[in-house]
């Protein structure tokens, strides 16, 4: 069980509250909520009661509150153990990141190094793929995470997870609710675009390109430069986009509908990108950290597909 959930479950278990849960865990409500939706599906129990005016525990969760207090504890003292080993890991680690892998891959990631390394100190600047990168080969970050990949002889380029790039449709349109929308069904739609440089729609490009799509035919309303101002757009009727598969399941918005866009190969991989030769010990001991992860969860998933 992701210890995490179990913070999650503990919060609202407490307060009795996933509102004031999610803000005690500054997470966001629906974060919270899907916590202990996936401890229930792996328990195959229900954990909570919905009432009237707050949350309380089932039998199942009172039992599940004792053990994640138990696990709780026991994690936190071994990271306490852990950092107190490793503290030389420490100093800022300045990170460069596109917005999916920025806004919805990173904290996830960050939050895990800094419990083992609590005197590393992170800062992260969030822009488009073509400037993370710059930044990186301009030793202005240690790190960067990208949407993209481009030629450059002086970086280095690792996979870190695999995305796949959605239509995003405005609640009151007759598209909302269908699992896919075609290609060819974007002709004459509202659309909003992300600014050029944006590693999301240099995928879609690219996917259109491969498809031997010039045009896609939709009608251009407006131009945003984060994830969080396309999918705002969306929820408030203004058009249809192109958004990662990572945003549109963490986001907020209650008339943002997901559909997958058939007729287009829209996968892509996200990237870590570095140079040769880091500068940085803590960027050194995060990149190790990162493909220490990686390895793991390949091994794990091949172990699986063995059984």
């Amino acid at each position: 069980m992701d210890v995490s959930a179990l913070r999650s479950f503990v919060a609202v278990c407490r307060s009795g509250s996933f509102r004031v849960a999610a803000r005690e865990r500054h997470a966001s409500q629906p974060g919270v909520s899907r916590h202990v939706q996936r401890l229930e599906t792996e328990l195959g129990v229900a954990l909570l009661v919905r009432q009237r005016k707050h949350v309380v525990p089932t039998a199942a969760g009172s039992r599940l509150f004792a053990y994640a207090m138990d696990t709780i504890a026991a994690h936190d003292r071994i990271i306490e153990s852990l950092a107190r080993d490793d503290a030389a890991v420490e100093g800022e680690l300045r990170i460069a990141a596109s917005t999916a892998p920025g806004e919805y891959l990173l904290p996830g990631l960050l939050f895990q190094f800094t419990e083992i390394y609590p005197r590393v100190r992170p800062h992260v600047a969030v822009t488009d793929s073509a400037s993370a990168i710059a930044q990186v080969a301009g030793s202005h970050a240690d790190l960067g995470f990208t949407g993209m990949r481009v030629a450059h002889p002086s970086l280095e380029w690792t996979v870190v997870a695999e995305d796949e790039l959605v239509l995003a449709v405005p609640g009151r349109h007759p598209f909302a609710g269908r699992a896919s929308v075609d290609v060819s069904e974007l002709k004459g739609l509202p659309f909003i675009e992300r600014e050029p440089g944006s590693g999301t729609w240099t995928g879609l490009r690219r996917a259109l390109d491969s498809a031997g799509i010039k045009e896609p035919g939709y009608t251009l309303v407006m131009v945003v430069n984060s994830t969080h101002a396309t999918l705002a757009a969306v929820n408030n009727g203004f058009g249809f986009s192109i958004v990662s598969s990572l945003a549109v399941h963490e986001h907020e918005f209650d008339q943002v509908y997901p559909a997958r866009l058939t007729g287009l190969d829209t996968t892509r991989s996200l990237y870590m990108v570095k140079r040769p030769q880091l500068d940085s010990s803590v960027a050194h001991a995060f990149g190790d950290w990162v493909l220490a992860r990686l390895a793991k969860g390949r091994e794990t998933i091949e172990q699986e597909g063995a059984r």
